[in-house]
């Protein structure tokens, strides 16, 4: 039974790895989304400066505006671009591998102790037994 318990231990660790590497992923996605949509942002406001840069040259207060609206959508741009190119797992995702790795290990131990035990106890092992009695039995018998 314990080679059972061991292998589902194991798969669940499997299955926390992956629901947080899934996790991840999606985190991941969001923040590209809405880089995605800032990106968006900044080139509707890019074409509003070009805009204000057309109809005032000389007078920099729609300009800045519209510029200062740019530089602020650049930035939320570049901020939720990094944090999308971010791929930490966090703790409870490396717990769960660590637990996963151990219980392998122990898995591959415990099925090769039962098999080991399942060739003592079994047909090798009996014949393999009986005739070492009978060699014993022969040493020690009186004639």
């Amino acid at each position: 039974m314990k080679v059972i318990d061991v292998g589902q231990e194991a798969l669940q660790a499997q299955g926390e790895v992956m629901q947080r590497v899934a996790m991840r992923i999606g985190r991941r996605i969001a923040y590209f989304v809405i880089a995605a949509i800032f990106g968006l942002f900044a080139l509707i406001s890019f074409h509003a400066v070009l805009w204000a840069f057309a109809y005032s040259v000389l007078h920099f207060s729609a300009f800045a505006a519209a510029c200062s609206v740019l530089g602020l959508d650049l930035l939320f741009v570049i901020i939720f671009a990094l944090l999308g190119t971010r791929n930490v797992a966090d703790p409870v995702e490396f717990e769960a591998r660590l637990r996963r790795d151990r219980r392998f290990a122990e898995f591959k131990q415990t099925l090769a102790l039962s098999t080991l035990t399942g060739l003592l106890i079994g047909p090798v092992g009996r014949f393999t037994g009986k005739q070492l009695f009978t060699v014993l039995k022969n040493i020690f018998a009186r004639r």
